[in-house]
Parts: structure tokens; sequence; C-alpha cells
């Protein structure tokens, strides 16, 4: 008797069991609401066991722009002219800079809205030049107008592994264009024309270049097409998060100082770049009709002497000086440093906790101004 009541008591206990299995599984209060459908491929337990076989690992020296790479889409590189994604055939090519007249009777200059760096250059007199420097020229119709070269525009070219076109040259750059260093086009060398002329500007500041006139005469004088692999990299951009310069000073205006065509650019925080004007105008391009615009500037200052002509300038490109770094409506001091010649400009900031750290430019368009304090003063901030 006493077995069988053991038995009876044991199926009890294993209904009792079986029941709360079941409450526990069915729709009680306790139970987690319904996940909202989704249109996402489900992942599953392959997948989520496959995550720990894609992290990499980086060395700790490695560069922002390295951490990143893996996260642009297949064929993409950043451009190490601007820091923004561009395809790798676009991306390994090696720049080309050309010299571009700034004189009134140039304007509009064409094709240059599209140049990635700009440098904007004192010659003779209160005189200014522009190298615009290009690594992507599609679609352009013309590049110009063209000028002549100054002894220190094919350092500023080897700064970034770049082919330099130029219109002439002063006999005080011959030294330096004739540098195996210096992979240089004249705009009529030898037996070909590198060069049109139009209409529409006026004689003696009416010579242009395409990107066709180009590629064939680099082909023709067998110029490597593609950047070295050694080359170092002249511009660190800042990838992971914009470079705000919190603690600089308003830079809402940007007046460079230089007398001949009185540029400054203005601030446009609804998209972070700066807007330049030329002689009291915006400055246009006049073929592609946009207003010249930067997401970074730097300004350099520069000490300077004449040349035996008792004209020409020699800008002491070599050593260190001081300048000022503008992005993002701010500006801060920097010092500048360059080894030598044929060497790269670096730039690291003056002052504050940063002190002699390497800046970081945000990714965008470059344009650098060389300025002579002793001819024009520095320049000004608002």
């Amino acid at each position: 008797m006493n077995k069988k009541i053991s038995q009876l008591m044991v199926l009890i206990m294993l209904a009792g069991l079986l029941l709360t299995g079941l409450t526990l599984t069915g729709c009680g209060a306790e139970q987690p609401p319904a996940a909202e459908p989704s249109s996402e491929a489900p992942v599953t337990s392959e997948a989520q066991i496959s995550i720990p076989e894609v992290t990499i690992a980086v060395p700790s020296d490695a560069s922002a722009a390295a951490l990143t790479e893996a996260a642009l889409p297949e064929g993409q590189m950043y451009s190490y002219l601007t820091g923004l994604p561009v395809s790798e055939e676009i991306g390994r090519l090696r720049p080309v800079g050309f010299q571009i007249d700034n004189e009134k009777l140039a304007m509009p200059q064409c094709g240059i809205a599209q140049a990635e760096v700009i440098y904007e250059v004192p010659i003779e007199a209160n005189e200014v030049r522009l190298t615009a420097i290009f690594q992507d020229m599609t679609g352009l119709d013309r590049i110009g107008p063209l000028r002549s070269a100054r002894s220190y525009h094919p350092g500023i070219l080897a700064e970034f592994d770049g082919i330099f076109f130029h219109n002439g040259h002063s006999n005080l750059a011959l030294p330096n264009l004739n540098d195996p260093r210096c992979d240089d086009i004249e705009a009529v060398d030898r037996d070909y024309s590198a060069k049109f002329t139009r209409s529409d500007h006026a004689s003696g500041h009416n010579d242009f270049t395409s990107p066709e006139k180009t590629e064939e005469r680099i082909a023709y004088r067998n110029f490597r097409r593609e950047i070295s692999d050694d080359f170092t990299y002249k511009f660190k951009f800042a990838q992971d998060e914009p470079n705000t310069l919190e603690w600089g000073r308003s830079a809402q205006k940007v007046e460079t100082g230089y007398t001949q065509n009185h540029s400054y650019f203005v601030y446009n925080a609804d998209d972070g770049l700066y807007y330049r004007w030329e002689r009291g105008k915006e400055h246009r391009d006049g073929d592609l009709g946009d207003q010249l615009t930067a997401k970074n500037i730097l300004i350099l200052y520069y000490e300077y002497n004449l040349e035996w002509d008792k004209n020409t300038k020699n800008i002491h490109t070599v050593g260190t000086g001081r300048g000022a770094y503008v992005t993002n409506g701010k500006v801060v001091d920097i010092t500048w440093e360059k080894q030598s010649y044929w060497d790269n400009t670096w730039y690291y900031y003056s002052g504050g906790d940063m002190d002699g750290k390497e800046i970081s430019l945000n990714p965008g368009k470059t344009w650098v101004c060389m300025v002579l304090p002793k001819m024009t003063g520095d320049a000004k901030f608002e």
C-alpha cells in the first residue's frame, strides 16, 4: 500500500513540473514582448562565430588613415592631397602643378576650382602667382592662363612628388628646373607645344593647356605617372574626428595682406568652407563657374632677399619659421620646418598644450599662402 502511494506521489510531482514548464513558455506576464518584424536578414549563429575572425590587429604606430582604410569600398583610397576618398586610379597618380597667372588681365582663371591644393606665392614687385596642384583633372576643358616659374616653385612640387608645368622661367630657376629631382614640362618644349591660346583673354594672358596635352607631354618625356612607393606624405589628416581647434582664435575672415590682388577668405559655417575673394569680387572659375573654396588655409611667413637684378625675390624656404593654421572658423599659431630645398615642409602647433605636435588638417582642399611680412605685414584674422 505504501509502495502505491509513493508511486502516486511521484506521478503528481512530475505532472506539476510539466505544468510549470508549460506556463513559463506560454504568454504569461513574465514573457518579454515579441520583437518588431525586421526587413534585415537574421543574424545566424555562423555569422556570430565569424566575428572574431575579421578583427584586425593594428600596430600601435599606425596612422589614422591606415586605421580607417579598411572601411572604404573596394577600389577606393584616401587622397594624400585632400584626405578624402578617391578611386585608387586617381589616388595613385602623381599630381601635376600648373603655374597660373594671377594678374587682373588674366581673370577669370579656368579649371583651378578643381585643384586639390593651391599655393599663392609672391614674385616680382607686389605680384603674386598661383601654383594649382591637381591629382584629378577629369572633365576639364582647359587650365590656365599659364605663366612662368621662379626658383622656389620646383621645390613646392617636389613636396608632393609632383610634375611641374610652367610657361617659361626665370634664369635663376634653371638650376632647380634642370635638377634630376624635378620632372617639369615647359609649355613650349623642344618640338612639342603643350599650350594653346584662347581669344576670350587678353593677349599675353591667354595661354592655356588641357589635361589631354598634359598627359601627352608626360608620356613623351617618359615621366613616372604614379607616386613613388617610398614617398613620404606631406599632409597629415584628421580622419577619425574633425579638428575643431577649440583653443584657437576667431577666424571668420582671413586677409592675406597681398597688395596686388587684395585676396581674402570668408568662412561659411553652413558648409565649413572658406570662400575666396579677390579685388573686391568673388574669386570664381571662368569655366566651372564655382567660387574658389578651401577647407584648410596655411599662412606661412618667410624672409627673402632680392637677387642681383634687384627685382627677383629669393624666398628663404629652407629652415624654420612661423605661420598660422586656419580651419572651421578658428586660427592657431604654427611653426614650419624644411631641412633642405627638396625636402618636405612640416607644420607644428606653436604654444599651449599642443606645442611641437604635428598639425592635422581636416579632409578637404588646402590653400597655402606664402607671405612676406617685411613687404606686406602679417595676415589678419577677424
